[in-house]
């Protein structure tokens, strides 16, 4: 019997290597299927970097231009209160003008067209 236990030993030895051996040879290979992806995957990802990058740029310009234009828009509703204001001295002014050039173009246009 004491050669069963030896056997098994041995048995149990040899799967033990030879189960250390595909390990070893798997983990090998995943290592350089890691290694190629990454050489792959490293310009995707820096090109995608960059790309976000630049997307924080154009929406920074974005937030500053937003700013500005409001400012102008601002400054824009101010100067159409001041041509609103303008605009209504001017149709008082023309308003009272209508009257007395009223009469002053009917007399002009009798002189002027009378011998018609």
């Amino acid at each position: 019997m004491g050669w069963v236990v030896g056997g098994a030993a041995i048995l149990m030895g040899v799967l033990i290597l030879a189960g250390l051996a595909i390990v070893l040879v798997r983990g090998l290979r995943l290592r350089r299927q890691v290694t190629r992806a990454s050489g792959r995957i490293t310009p995707l990802a820096e090109g995608i970097s960059a790309g976000l990058a630049d997307i924080e740029s154009g929406i920074a310009r974005a937030e500053a231009g937003v700013g500005e234009l409001s400012r102008e828009v601002d400054e824009l509703r101010v100067s159409v209160a001041e041509l609103q204001v303008i605009g209504r001295h001017v149709s008082v002014v023309a308003a009272d003008l209508r009257g007395p050039l009223g009469w002053l173009a009917g007399v002009r246009a009798l002189v002027k067209f009378r011998h018609r």
